[in-house]
């Protein structure tokens, strides 16, 4: 009786933890990005439940409303029928999204627990040792909590190997708009990169140029957290046309300037780019409007303002910690591209010594070149990444200064790398200045050598008075007698 009633009350237990799950989902979309980022369908073991599961999925993934209405149509079902009753019964019984994280916890405890005691039931039947095994393994799989785990063995690693590098399918890069770079990155997608930069320093100017190049061939999202998507497209149009952003920004274009813009349509409007107005979004929103609009590519501008997760209280440290953590498990879960810009926290100037041209010596104050210690709010970010850029002006007392990006990070290939590039901030663009040639070290006029006396007296070679002989002078030949 004892064991009969434990598991009345477990299965309860799960069937109110699946409608707590559903109705979360039903009565607040922003639920939904967070349910699929942590449950699947197998955790549902009620068969219509799944199905209901399987629909919002469906619908969300689509970029359609998941509401009780378009659910029940994806279904199949009509007003009044079972299903509407079942759709309307579930959301009676969670009257709040509130909770959603608790139910979400029980749903994978309780849901575990009773496949696993179903397991039981089915080892207790086992015809053979290899059936036991069988059923032990699918037991340890549960209890890694991650059936979708991509595990690959030696052996058919072995076998994959030459499909993957027989040359026939050339390894697609990530092409940053500094052409350089591709050199050394070598960025695939599934990759983190950080660009960390101080304040207007022109960061999201780097970012914007990148992601109109990667929208050529990829679905681009740009989440900002501190421009307006309007405000950035007009950045996007005066780098494409040339023409100043302080006349956009002014409206203050005149004829010609329109009739360019208008000639330029296709590189304006051509590039599959998605700029989103993030602020008070947080990772779990951003992973979960990623993945229903399918990009490739992610740009998070900037990393510190990422809220933390709804109703919850954090440190900048602890919040800044684990929106990279999201981050980083989103895109190697779906093979997306991250690159997240982050603030710097700028050093203490530093006092150097310099001679002026009159020769006088001079103190001055500079702003050292950054690292990755410098990436504000959280080692974590460091970690998390698979390349590092740094950038900084060459000097901070000139508006106009030559940027440097050094690769600082780079897990794909080498690190350290530097490249100088012109910041032309009324037309925000990146162009990279090409390197000085190295001067080629100045003749030097040819000396006549210095002769040593070889009489071993240390005196300079002088010439000897004539009818002397040296050291090297053939001895006189003897006349033949007659």
């Amino acid at each position: 009786m004892s064991e009969a009633k434990t598991v009345t009350v477990l299965t309860q237990d799960l069937l109110n933890a699946q409608v707590g799950v559903l109705g979360s989902m039903l009565i607040d979309e922003e639920c939904v990005g967070f349910v699929l980022s942590r449950v699947s369908e197998r955790d549902f073991v009620t068969q219509q439940y799944r199905s209901i599961f399987r629909a919002i999925r469906t619908l969300f993934r689509e970029g359609l409303p998941t509401d009780a209405i378009a659910v029940r149509e994806k279904l199949g079902g009509k007003l009044g029928d079972g299903w509407s009753k079942l759709l309307t019964g579930i959301m009676d019984y969670t009257p709040t999204a509130a909770n959603v994280d608790g139910y979400v916890q029980m749903l994978k405890e309780k849901s575990a627990l009773y496949q696993l005691q179903e397991l039981g039931a089915a080892l207790q039947n086992a015809a053979d040792m290899n059936d036991a095994r069988s059923i032990l393994d699918k037991a340890m799989q549960l209890q890694v909590g991650r059936p979708g785990i991509h595990a690959l063995t030696f052996a058919k690693g072995y076998e994959e190997f030459f499909d993957r590098h027989s040359g026939e399918t050339a390894v697609e890069h990530l092409d940053w708009a500094i052409l350089q770079l591709n050199e050394v990155l070598k960025t695939e997608l599934g990759n983190i990169v950080i660009i960390g930069a101080y304040p207007g320093d022109g960061k999201t100017a780097l970012a914007l140029q990148c992601a109109a190049r990667f929208g050529r061939k990829h679905n681009v999202g740009y989440f900002s957290f501190e421009s307006k998507s309007s405000r950035l497209y007009d950045r996007h149009v005066a780098r494409e046309t040339l023409i100043s952003s302080s006349d956009i920004n002014d409206n203050k274009l005149t004829e010609e300037d329109f009739k360019t813009i208008i000639a330029l349509k296709d590189k304006l409007s051509g590039t599959k780019v998605t700029l989103i107005d993030a602020v008070g979004m947080t990772a779990l929103d951003i992973v979960a409007y990623s993945q229903a609009q399918h990009f490739d590519v992610i740009f998070v501008d900037y990393l510190q303002q990422v809220e933390p997760p709804h109703g919850v209280l954090m440190k900048d440290f602890e919040r800044v910690t684990s929106v990279s953590r999201e981050l980083q498990k989103f895109a190697v879960r779906t093979n997306t591209a991250v690159i997240s810009l982050s603030q710097l926290s700028r050093p203490d100037k530093v006092k150097v010594k310099y001679k002026d041209q009159s020769g006088k010596d001079q103190v001055r104050s500079i702003t050292p070149p950054p690292t990755m210690g410098d990436l504000r709010s959280s080692g974590q970010i460091e970690q998390d990444a698979d390349i590092i850029l740094l950038m900084w002006r060459e000097d901070y007392d000139l508006k106009d200064a030559p940027r440097i990006i050094q690769v600082a990070k780079n897990r794909n290939g080498e690190a350290l790398d530097k490249v100088r590039c012109r910041f032309d901030g009324e037309h925000q663009t990146f162009t990279r200045i090409e390197p000085r040639p190295e001067p080629m070290p100045a003749k030097k006029a040819r000396q006549k050598p210095r002769q040593v006396s070889f009489w071993g007296d240390g005196s300079d070679w002088q010439q000897m008075p004539d009818g002397e002989r040296t050291p090297f002078d053939e001895a006189p030949k003897e006349t033949p007698k007659a």
